[in-house]
């Protein structure tokens, strides 16, 4: 029974926690809708800074947007116990929101953790949550409808809202070291672009119109249609629509053992990069995550001058050579390879690795776990870096890039001297498919 006919008043306050108050904004601007429901129902808004008004009497619905710190709590469960009704307002009141993510990608929040504050909650982590408005800014109309739901019947909905047009099915493909989720495509092409550079052609477009997406020809699982495994669509993806095997928690395990860390020089280096430390930081780093042990390698050292040799990078450059340049596999030797065990972690520039160890941490990966740590970068000290990077003899050629691998190959072919070092990525692996799409972006 709606209350209003019962000649009672509705009284509503808002309140603010960790956001950027774009929903109680949002609301302001679009006041027309609040004062007509107001007046079809006797509501009254007893509480909103935005409007000036501050008072903390009695209520019966509490609109809250934002995030909920340590130091938000106590609040939070003061006006859970004073209404009887409370309402979660924005993407950050339902999810966590910005507020939480800041935390979780590298937003510098030291300053505030050092005073007192934690990660940014939702708030049904603390309180019972009567009805959420989901979205970032918050639907007005939405907001509308449960404090009408309210209003009417004395009882709220969670209000959810759907589109017209459902996108019934997507296409996905898994083979447990790549996956492609078309839901998620965009269709720019990059991958499209950089497979054929390579010369795999693995990445097509399929169907028409609102339906087309990117995926292999008739939809056959990667390897059997050529794929190499390079990596590079999911490094060049911006939208994360392919990505390659997630070893995050694998990794976490082992250094939760305190076990080893091999991080290849450049890794290394690009890490630093990324992170904006000095190179004598990342040891340092990488023992402060858990590990008891660092050792830093490099896959060229490994590579000896075999007169006539063709050496690839990793099993990505094998499977071009045998693939492409059949004329040139009788020229292969064995790509480089690390001594490892279940206990040791290997941190790569290259996700083509993956194939040769579990767990194998990209550079990105390193990252993401990094800043979920809450590491304070600044606090990690600096120590010399002795390791230092070359190779064995003069007289390895060392091929970066598409253009630069096929026609050192055909080259070699030809005249098949000295020892050829293959690295299919664009600038070699010093822009592998294993650092973060920001550097990739960037060069």
């Amino acid at each position: 029974m709606c209350r209003a006919l019962e000649g009672g008043i509705m009284r509503v306050a808002f309140f603010s926690f960790g956001a950027c108050e774009g929903c109680r904004y949002r609301i302001v601007n679009e006041f027309k809708k609040v004062v007509s429901l107001m007046e079809k129902y006797g509501i009254e808004i007893v509480r909103e800074p935005l409007l000036s008004i501050v008072s903390e009497d009695g209520y019966d619905i509490a609109v809250v947007e934002g995030a909920v710190t340590s130091k938000d709590i106590e609040k939070l469960k003061e006006i859970r116990k004073k209404a009887k009704f409370l309402i979660a307002l924005g993407s950050c009141a339902y999810l966590g929101g910005i507020s939480t993510l800041g935390y979780r990608y590298g937003v510098k929040v030291e300053e505030y953790v050092k005073k007192g504050y934690t990660l940014g909650e939702p708030l049904h982590k603390f309180v019972k949550v009567d009805s959420y408005v989901r979205g970032c800014p918050a639907s007005v109309d939405n907001l509308m409808s449960v404090l009408e739901e309210i209003v009417r019947y004395n009882s709220a909905v969670r209000y959810e809202r759907r589109f017209e047009y459902e996108r019934t099915t997507d296409l996905n493909l898994d083979d447990g070291f790549l996956k492609l989720d078309a839901g998620k495509c965009i269709v720019c092409g990059r991958c499209i672009e950089l497979c054929s550079k390579i010369g795999a052609n693995v990445l097509t477009q399929a169907f028409r119109g609102y339906r087309v997406v990117v995926t292999t020809p008739a939809q056959i699982d990667f390897l059997d249609v050529g794929c190499i495994r390079c990596g590079l669509c999911a490094a060049y993806c911006p939208v994360a629509a392919i990505t390659y095997r997630n070893d995050i928690g694998r990794a976490v395990e082992v250094a939760k053992k305190n076990g080893k860390v091999l991080i290849e020089y450049l890794a290394l280096m690009l890490l630093a990069e990324s992170l904006n430390l000095a190179p004598g930081q990342v040891i340092p780093l990488l023992r402060a995550l858990g590990f008891s042990d660092v050792e830093v390698v490099d896959p060229l050292s490994q590579i000896s001058n075999v007169e006539g040799k063709i050496v690839p990078y990793s099993s990505a450059e094998k499977r071009l050579v045998e693939s492409m340049f059949p004329g040139a596999v009788k020229f292969l030797a064995d790509y480089p390879k690390f001594k490892t065990d279940d206990n040791t972690v290997l941190v790569t520039t290259c996700i083509a690795r993956k194939e040769d160890h579990t767990p194998t941490l990209t550079v990105s990966e390193t990252i993401k776990i990094v800043k979920s740590m809450l590491i304070t970068l600044e606090d990690i000290s600096e120590e010399p870096l002795s390791f230092k990077a070359e190779t064995s003899h003069e007289e390895i050629k060392v091929a970066k890039g598409p253009d630069e691998v096929k026609r050192l190959i055909n080259e070699f072919v030809k005249k098949p001297e000295g020892t050829l070092v293959l690295q299919i990525c664009p600038r070699g692996c010093e822009r592998g498919s294993g650092i973060p799409f920001s550097l990739l972006n960037k060069y």
